[in-house]
């Protein structure tokens, strides 16, 4: 009976083990995943998108492995620097907004004193764009010592901003727009190839004017705030400015498993925009981008959806927890640029047929684009919709 026991148990171990061995190997470097397929869903039918994104940071971490290269960041200096600068600032992005709100709740009076005394001086005097740090962030090229990439799907010379302001159109928004941030904006060779001194990227007016410091660490970065009269003077003065259409909607159709989903049925100001102030719109894609923070697993995702397009604000999983265990965007960041869509005659106050036309005329651009490099990009059998 002993005998038959310890054979019976030698016979199942191997299963066992085998079983475990399948799980644990998602927490081989690259470390990045929580194998927890049950709850992200990446082993359901329809989750061709989010498996894609896996086989693409796999094939990253062999690009490591075959140049001798170590995929940590403090495989070089100028690597450990970008990467603790992009998860500084984006763990402060998602975290500074809520931290002063407890702290003016539960902290002591002081705390308080000290944070209105803070936000009465920097709301008068406003952190200024800085060039060098600006500069020296794009000389990092903290992108491309990650593995992610930059496909310039343009003829050579066919964007040059120093002659007139373009709007770059990012898609899609993500959490943190760390593709067209650290591919485009932040990247001193892609400033080259569309000949710019700096892009002023629009963002979300709360991170800033009010969420404290990130604020003005963005400001300093060149960001500005996304509305129609800022956006409008940045572009007049010469400016090329990064904008993201779909806004906060779309964050919430990131992390979607199945396909990639782009907030722009109705959006229109960024065209009209264009029409205002004769800048040529530039589609901007990135691959990989929406599941860089993981995916949303969290249920109720139609009624979470109405809530967010309610408050403007969106209501989806958050994990600071990524590529080596920091707010770092996981997978191999891929962004395409496109041919620029020159919008005509400048119009202070365009009708909307021709703002309509020219919308549809870029969404049909967008979409020819991602189609034409999502093989080049690693994601071939990607499917992307309007909603």
């Amino acid at each position: 009976r002993l005998l038959r026991s310890a054979t019976a148990r030698r016979a199942v171990r191997p299963r066992s083990t085998g079983r475990r061995a399948a799980m644990f190997a998602r927490f081989r470097p690259p470390w990045w995943h929580v194998p927890l397929p049950w709850l992200t869903g990446e082993d359901a039918d329809d989750a061709a998108l989010w498996r894609e994104h896996l086989a693409s940071r796999t094939r990253m971490g062999k690009a490591f492995a075959e140049t001798n290269t170590p995929d940590w960041p403090w495989s070089s200096w100028t690597r450990f620097q970008g990467v603790a600068l992009t998860s500084v600032t984006f763990g402060a992005w998602t975290l500074s907004g809520a931290s002063c709100a407890l702290a003016l709740a539960f902290g002591s009076w002081r705390v308080r004193v000290a944070i209105a005394l803070y936000f009465c001086v920097t709301t008068v005097k406003k952190a200024p764009f800085l060039a060098a740090p600006y500069n020296y962030v794009a000389r990092l090229e903290t992108g491309a010592a990650n593995g992610w990439r930059l496909v310039c799907a343009f003829k050579p010379g066919a964007i040059d901003c120093s002659t007139r302001p373009h709007l770059l159109c990012s898609h899609p928004h993500g959490l943190f727009c760390a593709g067209v941030s650290l591919n485009v904006i932040h990247s001193r060779n892609a400033l080259r190839v569309i000949n710019a001194r700096r892009v002023r990227l629009l963002v979300h007016p709360l991170l800033v004017n009010v969420f404290p410091l990130i604020k003005d660490w963005l400001r300093v970065l060149g960001q500005l705030p996304c509305d129609r009269t800022t956006a409008r003077k940045a572009l007049e003065r010469g400016e090329t400015c990064a904008i993201v259409p779909g806004g906060v909607r779309e964050v919430v159709w990131a992390g979607r498993v199945d396909k990639e989903h782009l907030y722009l049925s109705d959006v229109y100001g960024f065209v009209k925009l264009a029409i205002q102030t004769n800048a040529p719109l530039v589609p901007v894609y990135t691959f990989g981008e929406s599941l860089s923070m993981g995916p949303d697993w969290v249920p109720f995702f139609p009624t979470r959806k109405k809530l967010s397009y309610l408050i403007n604000a969106p209501i989806r999983f958050v994990s600071l927890c990524q590529r080596w265990f920091v707010p770092f965007p996981n997978g191999a960041l891929v962004t395409v640029v496109g041919d620029a869509i020159d919008p005509g005659p400048p119009e202070n106050d365009p009708s909307r047929d021709r703002v309509g036309k020219l919308h549809a005329a870029y969404v049909d651009a967008l979409l020819k684009l991602i189609e034409r490099t999502k093989s080049e990009a690693g994601y071939p059998t990607q499917k992307t919709v309007i909603v």
